[in-house]
């Protein structure tokens, strides 16, 4: 329990083949010391280097924060201890994501691997990894050692690399060529590569690959167009040592990758708290909000909540406390009258002995719309949110779905919000409560619907229904 709350607390705060961390799409300036969040989508393409696949693809939303020092790239997220001309020494972690399963490329029609599929019965799964990387900036580029290990006991394997990059930029263009060798340890290479004893069949004899390497070299384009929306395109080739197509479950050693991404930069409202530059941490005094909720646990789905079936059923009498403090980012998202937020939040779930009971950890945007024509006399307010969720176990519920439906779960999934309230004070003529506000919201866990690797491909979710208070604190 105590490892479930500090791993939910670490990511909140912070808050395939051939794949790792999604950075790998460098869709982020190196240099971007902006201060600003970003929120986007992502989606790749790429050829499989397993026996009986030929090319997997993933959608991803994107999540960034570009600091001075904390820094987020959707799965990378970390500090910049140092930061000059010349050097570089940032400290991360990184979700590296290499998995596959038995639905893995079926995913969208819930079919399984065939029994005859060299991968079938096989499962390796996405690990979380604790990075260093030191970079040497020059004018020919940016030279870098980077070292990660595995800190979750996934595999326990580590992997160096060796990185170059140089950005050439023109107006809202920025051209960035790049290359990258790695290498593999015996246990990370093992892990991906390998066959255990207990996996091995007739077709598929044990196999341990040992150390590994591979080369990678790229073409990155980055526009920036109307200062806030970013585009970025990345075209990559990656060859695997040749030692690896030993492997029954290898069937190829080089990998052709495209990324294509988009997000949006929330950086039109930055109110410093003092004569000082803006920070999103420690100088600003944008709007914030806390908010106290509880509900329950449904077998109701998200669209037909929202069509008003508000209920508990199915939920085996699951209950959810949560938390949630948000910052304004925007007044006008997409230069529209709706505001734009940013929401950490940690809920406690109530099992009601189904399994032990867990904390659940939550890191969203959410968009806020208040300006409706009666708002003059009872202020209401309707918003969407989206973002991670982190559960220290996979909710009761969750696991019934999947053993009914013979698909994967996840703690990590996608998290949606639908909220709906208005003013306590306008309610009751208390002028003193007028920035209290109390409503209704839904805690919608998903893994959108299998598209997404990050989220192990898992087809389904749940949801909470849920009262709140939310208190409202002007800037």
């Amino acid at each position: 329990m105590l490892r479930h709350f500090a791993l939910v607390l670490f990511v909140t705060t912070l808050a395939c083949a051939g794949a790792t961390a999604f950075n790998d799409a460098r869709q982020l300036d190196p240099e971007d010391r902006s201060g600003n969040w970003s929120t986007g989508v992502a989606y790749s393409w790429q050829t499989s280097i397993y026996a009986g696949e030929k090319d997997r693809t993933d959608f991803m939303p994107t999540f960034v924060y570009t600091g001075e020092r904390l820094f987020l790239d959707t799965t990378d997220f970390g500090w910049h201890a140092v930061d000059n001309e010349r050097w570089q020494l940032d400290v991360f972690g990184s979700y590296f994501i290499q998995g596959y399963n038995d639905h893995t490329f079926f995913s969208a029609t819930g079919e399984v691997r065939d029994e005859d599929d060299p991968l079938k019965g096989m499962e390796r799964k996405n690990t979380f990894e604790g990075a260093v990387e030191l970079t040497r900036k020059t004018s020919l580029g940016r030279f870098g050692v980077e070292f990660r290990h595995d800190v979750t006991g996934m595999h326990d394997g580590a992997e160096l690399r060796l990185n170059w990059a140089r950005v050439l930029r023109s107006g809202p263009w920025q051209i960035e060529p790049w290359a990258q060798y790695r290498y593999l340890s015996s246990e990370k290479a093992d892990y991906y590569f390998g066959v255990r004893e207990d996996e091995a069949t007739a077709v598929r004899p044990v196999f341990e690959v040992g150390g590994s390497s591979a080369w990678a070299a790229g073409l990155a384009a980055r526009y920036t167009a109307w200062r806030q929306h970013h585009f970025a395109a990345n075209l990559s080739y990656q060859s695997f040592s040749g030692e690896i197509l030993e492997s029954p479950v290898i069937a190829d050693t080089t990998v052709a990758r495209i990324d294509l991404s988009y997000r949006y930069e929330f950086d039109d409202l930055r109110l410093p708290r003092r004569g000082d530059d803006f920070n999103f941490f420690s100088n600003n005094r944008n709007a914030t909000m806390l908010r106290v909720a509880y509900g329950c646990t449904t077998a109701t789905k998200f669209n037909a909540i929202l069509r008003g079936e508000f209920n508990c059923d199915g939920g085996g009498g699951s209950r959810l406390l949560s938390v949630y403090s948000s910052r304004q980012l925007t007044e006008t998202l997409f230069t529209l009258p709706i505001e734009g937020w940013l929401s950490a939040g940690l809920a406690y779930r109530d099992e009601n002995g189904q399994q032990d009971n867990f904390l659940e950890g939550v890191l969203a945007y959410k968009a806020l719309f208040r300006r409706f024509p009666w708002s003059q006399r009872v202020e209401t307010r309707i918003g969407l949110g989206h973002g991670f969720s982190y559960a220290g176990s996979v909710p009761a519920l969750e696991q019934q779905k999947a053993e009914e439906k013979n698909r994967r779960k996840s703690r990590l999934l996608h998290y949606l919000e639908f909220s709906l309230d208005v003013s306590t004070g306008d309610l009751l003529g208390v002028d003193s409560l007028r920035n209290l506000f109390f409503g209704f919201y839904v805690h919608h866990r998903s893994g959108i619907f299998a598209n997404a690797d990050i989220y192990d491909n898992v087809y389904g979710g749940t949801n909470v229904n849920a009262l709140y208070f939310e208190w409202e604190f002007g800037s």
